[in-house]
């Protein structure tokens, strides 16, 4: 008919709608499977992203992961910096302090710090083995009948549509799928932002990270080689921090932070995001499920957010494998909500921990702040104590599941 425009229509079994580390680990990990898988991003899939400041700490159960899906042997010796040493400090107490460290522990390194790009193109190299359709498009909108989710593109893309078995919503803390599918959030808005910056120091302290509680929020200052550290400060006045110039900025973070690595001596460019714990009321829907930060957002306080991410794909995987196997419906709620209630203790548990954190060195009162010391002093005590934090640390507290073995059907 004059006028009217056609529609093409493109097929796949899952679409993971989000390229960013947590759908590009999805991908990889379900590559083996006898299922065609799209990979859908706005941004192109270059092999060498574009550059950022953003660093991620990988948990040692996280990096096993890793290592299984071919991403790790992709990062160069440069690319990541094993921390062997935690120092977890107390400001507004004016004493306690706690190291916990890898040796005390039987482990080479407690985690590893590695930059968002140098990860994320290790991923998309793991990928570029596989037959993962890598598509760029924008998410936008969604049509479910019983028997498939259809997605229609933005941009320009108008007259496209990607029909699946299965939508995984991977698009992060605000989630375009999980809007489309009406799902609701539920959280907590902590009233501060997070400044992120790679500053400089005069006196590095190789492979050791840095946890210090202050009046305001936390600081921590992790390693990512010679003499350069990534800081990340909570504060409630994040916006005037962002606007200071360099040298007012090291001014009043030297001020905070104090001289453990000597003076600071030039920082990048400053980026700020809102600092909140946020959980979506429904992870599954039909022919819908969500991972990583469009499930769950938590405070970076503790550096689990990634690995808590990675953790859903490790399981989502399994469930997935276990329906080919079974030569199941892999879209069906059924073996969806499977997924949902073996995630539910694990990022429960998370979540008290990392806000748990956060509320007991947030307060200004002094019985508080007495207590605060007193509680890194008995953790820096008792190997007990300091052993349980270690492991949830290094992201080996929770029932880990098949974590990235070869998934076979």
């Amino acid at each position: 008919m004059a006028g009217r425009r056609l529609v093409n229509i493109r097929r796949h079994d899952i679409v993971i709608c989000g390229g960013g580390l947590v759908g590009a680990s999805l991908a990889l990990a379900l590559a083996p499977l006898p299922l065609d898988i799209c990979l859908l991003d706005p941004a192109p899939f270059a092999p060498a992203p574009r550059a950022d400041d953003r660093t991620f700490t990988i948990a040692q159960g996280s990096k096993r992961a890793l290592m299984t899906l071919g991403a790790w042997s992709r990062l160069s010796r440069a690319d990541f910096q094993p921390i062997t040493e935690i120092e977890v400090s107390d400001r507004s107490g004016r004493f306690g302090l706690a190291h916990i460290l890898a040796e005390e522990q039987g482990v080479d390194a407690l985690g590893y710090v590695t930059g968002n790009a140098a990860l994320l193109a290790a991923l998309y190299g793991a990928l570029g083995t596989t037959a993962v359709t890598l598509r760029q498009g924008r998410f936008g909108g969604l049509v479910r009948d019983a028997n498939q989710a259809t997605i229609t593109l933005a941009d320009g893309h108008e007259t496209e549509r990607i029909a699946c078995r299965l939508l995984v919503g991977a698009d992060g803390t605000n989630s375009a799928v999980r809007a489309a599918c009406g799902i609701g959030v539920y959280g907590h808005d902590y009233g501060r932002c997070a400044i992120v910056s790679n500053c400089r120091v005069s006196r590095p302290r190789p492979h050791t990270a840095f946890e210090r509680f202050t009046a305001n929020g936390p600081i921590a200052a992790l390693p990512i080689g010679d003499d350069r550290y990534t800081f990340v400060v909570s504060r409630p006045d994040g916006e005037q921090w962002q606007a200071l110039d360099e040298t007012d900025f090291l001014d009043r973070l030297a001020d905070v932070f104090g001289d453990r690595l000597g003076r600071l001596l030039a920082a990048s460019p400053r980026l700020r995001f809102p600092l909140m714990r946020q959980q979506a009321r429904e992870w599954v829907a039909p022919h819908v499920v969500l991972v990583g930060n469009a499930a769950h957002t938590l405070h970076p306080v503790a550096g689990q957010g990634f690995n808590l991410g990675l953790r859903d794909v490790a399981v989502l995987a399994e469930r997935l494998a276990q329906a080919c196997r079974a030569h199941a419906d892999y879209g069906d709620r059924a073996w969806l909500g499977d997924y949902a209630r073996a995630r539910q203790a694990d990022v429960a548990n998370t979540t008290r921990f990392t806000d748990g954190l956060v509320r007991l060195f947030a307060p200004r009162q002094l019985p508080l702040a007495a207590a605060r010391g007193l509680a890194l002093n008995l953790i820096d005590a008792l190997p007990g104590l300091k052993r349980a934090l270690a492991v949830r640390t290094m992201g080996l507290k929770a029932p880990l599941p098949r974590l990235f073995r070869e998934l076979k059907p």
